[in-house]
C-alpha cells in the first residue's frame, strides 16, 4: 500500500514537473512574442490590414454607441482593459488608460482622433453594480474623458481573440486595422506613441512646427553658444562658462544665451547672479517659457512661493516638455501651502503629460529619475494626507519599483535632488 502511494506521488509529481515546464515555456514565448515586439502581435481573431468588427455596445450609462459608424470616417483607437484588484506595483490596464487620455485630449478635436476603453468584466455573468461603480469611480478619479463601453459576456473579447488585457487595436481612416499590440508593457509605449502619431498623420514637419523655433544667437556668437551648451550637456560647467562669455560678448541680447548663463551660476551655488540672468533672459524675450520656468524653480527653492506662483500661472505652451514642469512645479507650491486638492490635481495632470511626453521621446529612464519618482513620491505624501492611504501605498509602490530596477539601471542619487528641472533648450 505504501509502495503504491510512493508511486502516485512520484507520478502526481512528474504532471505537475510537466505541467509547470509547459506553463513556462508559454509564458516565456508570450514574452518574447508581445511584451518586447519588434513590430506589433496579431491578436487570435483578427491581424493588421483586417476590416474590424462592427463594435456595438453600451456605455458606463447604459447608452447603446455603435463604433462600427466611425470606422471609415476617422482614426479609432479601442483598448480593452480590466480592473485590477490585487496589490501590485503595476497596474498595466490604467497606465494605459492614463498614458492614452493625454493623445485624446490633445487630437480628438483636431484631427478628430476616437478612442473607445472597452471593458473586459470579471466574469461573462450579470455584471454587480459595484463592479459598475468601481469602474465609474476610476474613470472619474483619474479624469478619463474617452467613452467607456462594457463588454457584457466577454462578446468583442471573444470575437477580436485578446489574449492579454489592455490590448490595443488602430482602426485607420480607411477603415482597416493599421496596429495590433497586447498588453502594455514598458516597450510598448514608444511604439505605440509612434504608432499613434503615424495613425492620426503627424509627420516630423508638423512636430516641428508645433514646438516651435527659437531665434539664433547670431552668426558670430553662435559657434561660442553651441560649444557652451555641449560642454553644458557634458557635465563640464567650467568648460562652459567660457565660450558662453565670449558668445555674450557677441550677441548680449540672445535670451537663450543669458538663460544658460543663469542655470551654470546656479549649478554653481550663485543664486543672486543666477536670478539676474533669468530676469535678463525674460527681458530680452517674454516668449523665452524656459527661462520663465527657470526663474520659477529658483525663487520656490528659496522659498518666495507667491512670486513662483505667479509666474507659473502666466506660463503658458503647448510644448509637453514646459507643461510637464509647469504643473510638476505648481503642484509642488500648492503641497508647501497647503493647498492639498490643488496640489494633487496639479500633480496628476503633470504625471498624465510625462506618461505620454517621456515615452514619445523614448527617454523614459532620464524623465523617470527626474521628475516621475518625485513626483509619484508627493502624491503618495498629498494621498495620505488626505486619508486615503490605499491609493497613497500604491503610488509609493510605483515610486519604489521605478527606484529599484527601471530598466535595470537603480537610482544613483537623492531622490529630492532636482538638478535636471533646469531647462537649456
Amino acid at each position: 500500500m505504501q509502495k503504491r502511494r510512493n508511486i502516485n506521488k512520484i507520478t502526481n509529481h512528474r504532471r505537475l514537473s510537466k505541467y509547470s515546464s509547459i506553463v513556462i515555456l508559454l509564458v516565456a514565448f508570450f514574452i518574447i512574442e508581445c511584451f518586447y515586439p519588434l513590430n506589433s502581435c496579431a491578436l487570435i481573431g483578427i491581424k493588421e490590414g483586417d476590416a474590424p468588427k462592427k463594435v456595438s455596445l453600451q456605455d458606463l450609462n447604459g447608452k447603446t454607441v455603435n463604433v462600427a459608424e466611425l470606422f471609415g470616417s476617422k482614426p479609432v483607437i479601442l483598448v480593452f482593459w480590466k480592473l485590477t484588484k490585487n496589490k501590485v506595483f503595476l497596474d498595466y490596464s490604467l497606465d494605459e488608460l492614463l498614458f492614452l487620455k493625454d493623445f485624446y485630449e490633445k487630437y480628438h478635436d483636431k484631427p478628430g482622433m476616437e478612442i473607445f476603453a472597452v471593458y473586459t468584466p470579471e466574469n461573462d455573468k450579470e455584471i454587480p453594480e459595484s463592479e459598475i461603480s468601481a469602474v465609474q469611480k476610476l474613470v472619474t478619479t483619474n479624469n478619463i474623458k474617452f467613452p467607456v463601453l462594457i463588454d457584457k459576456g466577454f462578446k468583442f473579447f471573444k470575437e477580436f481573440g485578446i489574449i492579454a488585457l489592455p490590448s490595443t487595436i488602430m482602426v485607420n481612416k480607411t477603415g482597416k486595422i493599421q496596429f495590433i499590440y497586447p498588453s502594455f508593457s514598458i516597450s510598448a509605449r514608444p511604439v505605440i506613441s509612434k504608432q499613434i502619431r503615424n495613425l492620426i498623420g503627424i509627420g516630423t514637419a508638423a512636430q516641428k512646427k508645433e514646438s516651435g523655433e527659437k531665434k539664433k544667437p547670431g552668426a558670430h556668437s553662435d559657434r561660442f553658444y553651441n560649444y557652451a551648451l555641449n560642454m553644458y550637456k557634458k557635465g563640464l560647467l567650467e568648460q562652459a562658462l567660457s565660450p558662453l562669455e565670449k558668445s555674450l560678448k557677441l550677441n548680449p541680447d540672445y535670451s537663450w544665451s543669458h538663460n544658460l548663463m543663469g542655470i551654470i551660476l546656479w549649478k554653481k551655488g550663485n543664486l543672486d547672479p543666477s536670478m539676474k540672468e533669468f530676469k535678463k533672459a525674460i527681458t530680452l524675450d517674454k516668449n523665452n517659457i524656459a527661462a520663465h520656468l527657470n526663474y520659477a524653480a529658483l525663487l520656490f527653492e528659496q522659498g518666495k512661493l507667491d512670486e513662483a506662483e505667479k509666474i507659473l500661472l502666466s506660463s503658458t505652451s503647448k510644448q509637453a516638455k514646459f507643461k510637464v514642469r509647469a504643473h510638476y512645479l505648481l503642484g509642488l507650491v500648492y503641497k508647501n501651502t497647503n493647498r492639498i486638492d490643488q496640489a494633487v490635481n496639479e500633480l496628476e495632470l503633470a504625471n498624465s503629460i510625462l506618461e505620454v511626453w517621456a515615452y514619445e521621446k523614448e527617454d523614459f529612464h532620464f524623465f523617470t529619475f527626474s521628475f516621475r519618482i518625485p513626483m509619484l513620491r508627493a502624491l503618495s505624501e498629498l494621498y495620505s494626507s488626505k486619508g486615503n492611504n490605499e491609493k497613497a501605498l500604491d503610488l509609493l509602490h510605483k515610486a519604489i519599483g521605478y527606484a529599484l530596477g527601471f530598466e535595470g539601471k537603480p537610482v544613483t542619487g537623492p531622490l529630492s535632488k532636482r538638478n535636471d528641472i533646469m531647462i537649456y533648450e
